[in-house]
């Protein structure tokens, strides 16, 4: 099954990319995505099944988020006006979906690993317009907390403010690739759908090489999570 497709949400829950007003880009929440800890956390792919074990002896878990909104008011920062009010609805909708998505899975509210695992789903989903299959989620969950968690992260020291902003932003950016391809795939023939898929697969693969430092078309995800390939 696929959770994260046509079949598997209520169609209150998922975004409808056709009508979102054309200000709200997805070019907003990449730019929250360079956070530079983060960026120092995911890099190094080609090393990480050896990290893994050092990883797993000495992790150091990650203070969970507040879910409070402080990162969607960063998402609409420099809006203003209706703008700001028409990008907000969004951001809190396509946040209010991930939270149904990680209650479906028994998955906490508020982790930073479960948050990036939802960015690099829906990525991948706008990127390779497919949907996401179930079973690969909660092992790239578990695949992001042992990167997260590591020693020499950084994330250790974030602020409140910092770690829910970087929350929030990763589950609405991720929530709102997933509902991309899941609004093309329920009407593939609607006014906007090739613009749809074309722009998907561009800002999938932006998102995914933010995350990952690595090419998207690199990218494969199975029941290990995240492997590069050659």
């Amino acid at each position: 099954g696929a959770l994260l497709g046509p079949a598997g949400v209520q169609a209150q829950e998922v975004v409808n990319v056709y009508e979102i007003p054309s200000h709200v880009s997805i070019n907003v929440i990449s730019n929250q995505l360079m956070h530079e800890r983060l960026n120092q956390t995911l890099h190094h792919w080609d090393r990480h099944d050896a990290e893994q074990a050092q990883a797993a002896r000495s992790a150091q878990v990650l203070p969970k988020a507040q879910v409070n909104g402080t990162g969607l008011a960063a998402l609409t920062r420099g809006l203003a006006g209706e703008q700001a009010e028409s990008a907000r609805a969004t951001y809190r909708q396509a946040l209010a979906f991930h939270e149904a998505v990680i209650r479906k899975f028994s998955l906490p509210s508020g982790d930073l690993a479960v948050a990036l695992a939802s960015s690099v789903a829906g990525a991948w989903m706008a990127y390779n317009n497919q949907p996401f299959p179930d079973p690969f989620y909660l092992p790239l969950v578990h695949q992001m907390r042992q990167r997260l968690d590591r020693p020499g992260a950084r994330l250790q020291t974030l602020s409140d403010r910092e770690r829910t902003t970087l929350y929030e932003s990763l589950a609405v950016a991720g929530m709102l690739l997933a509902s991309s391809q899941i609004t093309w795939q329920r009407n593939p023939r609607a006014p906007g759908a090739e613009a749809l898929r074309d722009r998907m697969r561009t800002q999938g693969a932006e998102a995914l090489t933010r995350l990952l430092q690595v090419a998207p078309d690199k990218v494969a995800i199975g029941p290990a999570g995240v492997r590069v390939q050659p």
